[in-house]
């Protein structure tokens, strides 16, 4: 006679929790990942075209450089330059050097915090105002 036995043996429940460790590990490390992996931001830089002849930019994290971009005037004389940076979600300082046309350059330091909500408009159209 045949003896009824239940498919689930001691195996399948191994199985079954070895799969469960596995789908809660690979919950824990995405979570963690997505808390670091870089985002794209948009920054605006707000300038006056008939002042301003060229502005470099570095985007600072503990006093270095993560991410740097010059910008030199084109044709289109827009007072508005648009930028798409990918930086790790934290606290930034974006060092901001404009040019003006005698070749002079102004520093500004603005915050910049990462993920951003939209974008992240920079008003430079004031030459004179330095930040410290």
């Amino acid at each position: 006679m045949w003896g009824l036995r239940s498919n689930i043996g001691s195996s399948s429940i191994r199985r079954r929790i070895a799969t469960l460790i596995a789908v809660v590990g690979a919950l824990v490390v995405g979570n963690h990942l997505a808390g670091i992996w870089p985002r794209e931001v948009e920054v605006a830089y707000a300038v006056d075209p008939t002042t301003v002849d060229g502005i470099d930019v570095d985007y600072l994290q503990e006093g270095e450089a993560v991410a740097s971009v010059r910008f030199k005037p084109s044709g289109a004389k827009s007072s508005l330059i648009l930028h798409t940076v990918r930086l790790p979600p934290g606290e930034y300082q974006a060092r901001i050097i404009l040019y003006g046309l005698d070749g002079n350059g102004v520093e500004h330091l603005r915050p910049l915090s990462v993920p951003a909500a939209g974008q992240t408009r920079f008003d430079l159209r004031s030459r004179a105002e330095q930040t410290p």
